[in-house]
């Protein structure tokens, strides 16, 4: 059996599938079997963009990288009630154990942030935390993250999410704030940084090996 982490974010593009996929080319380079997932993506009309570029950096089949997609760039519940299709939970759980049965790492990246409605009073939040899915918060380093950091954090915690720490992402060296953000967030939350991106490119940037060894290690542990 593998273990998962679950990606989330402070807010619709802060840089989820930019560290998933950084996440995913360090792992597969390092020789881990990695496999990644998105249960839901909106805003596909017709390709799922965050879904393509990972089957395409993992080899894997896209309808297996993605289990509901729709059109509307909308929240998971939202769309399904102008779409028609229905997520179904037992399926997601289903696959989700299906896919740690196959994958040493699991990399399962949500839409938005851990308040976002799957279902009806049903969030990204309660979904992860019924199958204890250790999550990792992509951040936006500029001003104003503090506060939607601090506010994810305790969102997760009323809901007994089990969070791993942040990613820290788009740094641009311009922003006053974004040297004691992360600190500031620390202090206040309690979770780690565990990496600050540069506003880069994918082909420019690579996890430092050191931070992501400590990651997986706090992973293992669960």
């Amino acid at each position: 059996m593998g273990v998962a982490l679950f990606v989330t974010g402070t807010n619709t593009g802060v840089g989820k599938t930019f560290f998933s996929y950084l996440l995913c080319k360090a792992l597969k380079e390092s020789g881990v079997e990695v496999g990644y997932w998105k249960p839901v993506e909106t805003g596909a009309d017709p390709i799922p963009p965050d879904a393509k570029l990972l089957s395409e950096l993992l080899n894997q089949p896209l309808e297996e990288t993605v289990t509901y997609r729709f059109k509307l760039p909308l929240a998971p519940y939202v769309a399904e009630k102008y779409e028609g299709e229905r997520i179904d939970l037992k399926t997601l759980r289903d696959i989700f154990e299906t896919k740690l049965r196959r994958y040493e790492i699991l990399i399962v990246e949500g839409a938005g942030g851990l308040a976002v409605p799957i279902k009806s009073n049903y969030t990204y939040a309660d979904w992860v935390s019924q199958l204890n899915i250790p999550t990792l918060v992509v951040s936006d380093a500029r001003l104003g993250t503090i506060n939607c950091s601090v506010l994810t954090a305790h969102y997760g915690f009323s809901k007994g999410v089990n969070l791993k720490g942040f990613v820290f992402n788009r740094f641009t060296g311009k922003d006053l704030s974004e040297k004691d953000n992360p600190r500031v967030v620390e202090d206040m939350t309690g979770l780690p940084v565990w990496f600050e991106i540069p506003e880069t490119t994918l082909e420019s940037f690579k996890l430092p090996a050191e931070r992501l060894q400590k990651l997986l290690k706090c992973l293992e542990r669960d």
